[in-house]
């Protein structure tokens, strides 16, 4: 469920339904709240208005119950969009050669914890917004990113000394 801002900051409330119609799951199928920008929230009215357009051109009803996520240029028009659309979606981008070679749409998940990462957003965070049941999956997964991030640090390491010059008194 997508809460608009209204002066405060929007927000993706993860909601764990059985009766998913387009069969996707929630992490731990426990609820959580996911923080979004004032882009995001434009991007997303923009959707909901051209989802309520195409809505009135076919003449289909569209209520606070109706799947948000949806088939808007294909039959079943409105329908709500199922894993597999997404896939096959993907499947055309890569043979036109959009992107690398054997990229998914779960490549979006690991490059938005590591640009979190690489922000230097608490690991604690980004294991909750990704709706891992504890910090330690988080590591596993993307400690190589502050790894990484502290080795290059140590490649300076003349820069943090350069101050630490010592007058011996010549």
């Amino acid at each position: 469920d997508f809460v608009m801002g209204r002066g405060s900051t929007p927000y993706v409330e993860i909601v764990p339904r059985e009766d998913n119609t387009n069969g996707a799951r929630v992490k731990m199928m426990r609820p959580r709240r996911v923080y979004v920008g004032c882009d995001l929230e434009r991007l997303f009215a923009d959707y909901l208005t051209h989802l309520a357009c195409r809505a009135t051109v076919f003449g289909i009803e569209v209520d606070a119950g109706s799947p948000l996520l949806v088939n808007l240029e294909r039959p079943p028009l409105l329908a709500a969009l199922r894993e597999g659309t997404v896939r096959d979606k993907v499947s055309v981008l890569r043979k036109k050669r959009i992107g690398p070679a054997s990229w998914t749409p779960h490549w979006f998940r690991h490059s938005h914890a590591t640009a979190l990462l690489l922000a230097g957003t608490p690991e604690w965070v980004v294991s909750r917004r990704l709706g891992h049941a504890h910090v330690q999956t988080t590591l596993d997964l993307y400690g190589w990113v502050r790894e990484d991030e502290a080795l290059r640090a140590a490649a300076n390491w003349k820069s943090y000394i350069s101050a630490w010059q010592v007058d011996d008194g010549r």
